[in-house]
């Protein structure tokens, strides 16, 4: 019989966060025709709430191949260490608070998580719940082992092992808050129908 993993009150909160995420986008989005979900305000210099979205698919998409591979990898070589609670250390954290709504600094997005100029409504927001679900496994799967001393490649930092999986989770969480923080101010800003 598998033994039954015990979640740290953080890493449950964590899991609880993402699937709250999950449901905001889709309630966010829910009421937009196609036009609307790819409007651009400020004259189409910013993204829309498709563009928001597919922008969080790709990111998602980006980290969570190199956290899979660190997680494997540490559980075949370490094996499992018991649930620990997630640290991200003192610059880890640093880089979770940037990330944070309300926005105070922008950052270029890497050329491989830009999304389209178009995003079609069903097929985003599908991605984007499967992602969701994805990143919200790893969190689960990942709970036996000490994600604080696991670094992984980061993708967006030229493959350098910056940061240790519990930076890598935390700052997905982080980032999708601010860009649902984005998509809600875009919908605010929307014409009326």
């Amino acid at each position: 019989m598998a033994e039954e993993v015990v979640f740290t009150p953080d890493r449950a909160a964590l899991m609880a966060e993402l699937a709250r995420l999950s449901f905001e986008a889709s309630q966010l989005a829910a009421p937009l025709d196609d036009a609307r979900f790819n409007w651009q305000p400020d004259g189409g210099s910013a993204w829309s709430v498709g563009q928001c979205l597919d922008h969080l698919v790709r990111t998602n998409r980006c980290y969570l191949d190199p956290l899979e591979e660190a997680a494997l990898a540490a559980a075949r070589t370490e094996g499992q260490s018991g649930p620990a609670a997630c640290d991200p250390g003192r610059v880890g954290r640093w880089f979770i608070g940037t990330m944070e709504p309300p926005v105070k600094r922008k950052y270029k997005a890497m050329k491989k998580t830009v999304p389209p100029s178009r995003c079609i409504k069903e097929p985003t927001l599908v991605a984007f719940a499967g992602e969701q679900q994805r990143l919200i496994e790893f969190v689960r799967d990942s709970a036996a082992l000490d994600c604080n001393s696991i670094k992984f490649k980061n993708p967006l930092a030229y493959g350098l092992r910056t940061f240790n999986l519990s930076t890598g989770m935390l700052v997905l969480a982080a980032h999708e808050r601010r860009h649902l923080w984005q998509a809600k101010n875009v919908v605010a800003a929307m014409p009326a129908p």
